[in-house]
């Protein structure tokens, strides 16, 4: 049966009706308090980021279920081709579904109209402000979860972790004083593993001060963890403590008195990690496309990276954000023997792997069979030891070596020859002796001569083939 676009609205019905279910700070329930008479089978649906209605079909006994991602003022209006109905998402950030009855000539039937909860709330302003931006920055919040981790048994005892330098040295003689609070003991209880790190540092970004008091209102809510529907991160059950240590040891107050020392970092950040060139160099070698690149980070991080994407359809086209948690540049500054350009190109290495996945893994996705086929034999391609152990598909192996290698590319684009051949042999050194990803030298090699072979410019996803007819038959 062929579906027709609902265009002219008859009556619209704004509708404020009670909550059947709901669970505070989550997911949320309701049912509209009246079946909607239908003329046939046929209606529609306009979520309020689209300029069209989209055509749904109410089948009697069955549930139809649509909808969208929420956001601040998002809305969808229910066509009947008589009267329009409109809902609003009220629920930010979580999930809101609104059961609605439907009587139509064939029978009864239910329409879902669901808003996802979404970890990234955009309204039209913040994508228009930050649409084409790259960002660099030390938030407030985040340098306070960066300061407590370091300070706590966990930071002291992790050799990633900074524990020297100028900065930590400030850090730790003015809060020492306060390391019997009892958010440090919390933190020691749950320093026992990795994912609890990244869970309390990262999710630390979704939090603001308004005077002494952490508040989470946004933009960002969640960046990563377990519970992706109330969004129940290890840093939001700190906050009371969090705040009473803040307030406590005047963590603004220092935090103010070191905003010379963050722009100045902030500065050399910049310098060091062209965004801007990264970006430009991968859109025009992969068809994916984003809105903003944010760098976050902190002097007291270390190698432990993380990223993050966040995104919204507007006006029918969808905006993508990339957060990237990242250390700071004093590493690569403090090392006199560089030069500039070596500076920078190890500093970028740091983010161009970050935002090349981006790009790699969803093309590596259309290869997902024979990616499988060759990689699965790890013993090849990686060896225990390293941190391999934490990539543990085929998939995952082998984007770990094409986002490096193709780093490798980008330095030789960018870079004069001698710097690209300092930096790629110390990507190689990194990758094999580091990391134990045994035959990147090989494989970084494969690329670069399937790439200079090419035309300029050449889509990246078009060497795939040839790589794994190469990679088919390593052994």
């Amino acid at each position: 049966m062929s579906m027709r676009y609902y265009t002219v609205l008859t009556v619209l019905i704004i509708c404020y009706f009670p909550t059947i279910l709901s669970a505070q700070n989550g997911p949320k329930t309701q049912t509209y308090p009246k079946s909607i008479k239908l003329s046939s089978q046929q209606f529609a649906v306009r979520p309020s980021n689209s300029s069209k209605p989209f055509p749904l079909t109410a089948v009697a006994g069955d549930t139809v279920d649509f909808g969208n991602d929420g956001y601040p003022g998002a809305f969808a209006i229910v066509l009947t081709g008589q009267d329009s109905i409109r809902v609003d998402y009220t629920n930010l950030p979580y999930q809101q579904r609104v059961y609605i009855p439907l009587d139509s000539p064939d029978g009864k039937a239910i329409y879902c109209l669901r808003f996802n909860g979404v970890a990234g709330q955009f309204d039209d302003e913040y994508v228009r402000e930050h649409t084409n931006k790259a960002e660099v920055d030390i938030p407030e919040v985040y340098e306070l979860a960066n300061i407590l981790w370091v300070l706590s048994d966990h930071g002291q005892k992790n050799a990633s972790l900074p524990r020297s330098g100028p900065y930590y040295e400030r850090v730790a003689a003015y809060f020492k004083p306060f390391l019997n609070h009892p958010v440090i003991s919390s933190i020691n209880q749950i320093a026992d593993n990795y994912g609890n790190y990244y869970d309390f540092r990262e999710n630390s970004y979704a939090y603001h001060f308004e005077n002494n008091k952490l508040v989470w209102t946004g933009p960002h809510y969640y960046v990563m963890g377990r519970d992706w529907s109330t969004f129940n991160s290890l840093f939001k059950q700190l906050a009371p403590q969090l705040e009473d240590f803040a307030k406590r040891s005047g963590y603004r107050a220092f935090y103010k008195s070191q905003l010379p020392y963050y722009q100045q970092l902030i500065r050399e950040q910049k310098e060091l990690m062209p965004v801007r060139t990264m970006w430009n160099w991968l859109e025009t070698r992969f068809p994916q496309r984003f809105g903003c690149y944010r760098i976050v980070f902190s002097p007291l991080i270390g190698g432990s990276h993380s990223t993050q994407q966040y995104g919204r359809y507007i006006n029918d086209t969808y905006y993508r954000e990339a957060v990237m948690f990242v250390n700071g540049p004093s590493t690569y500054f403090d090392r006199s023997e560089l030069s500039q350009q070596q500076r920078q190109g190890l500093a970028s290495g740091v983010v161009f792997t970050e935002i090349d996945h981006n790009y790699v893994n969803p093309t590596t996705s259309r290869f997902r069979n024979r990616i499988d086929s060759i990689f699965v034999n790890r013993s090849i391609w990686v060896q225990a030891g390293g941190d391999t152990d934490n990539y543990g598909t085929p998939q995952a192996i082998f984007n770990e070596y094409m986002t490096h290698a193709l780093f490798c590319l980008y330095v030789q684009d960018q870079y004069d020859a001698k710097t690209a051949s300092y930096l790629i042999d110390q990507r190689e050194r990194l990758m094999v002796d580091h990391r134990h990803y045994i035959r990147f030298q090989e494989f970084r090699q494969k690329l670069s001569e399937l790439y200079l072979a090419t035309k300029p410019d050449q889509p990246i996803v078009n060497l795939y083939p040839v790589l794994l007819d190469w990679a088919k038959e390593v052994e």
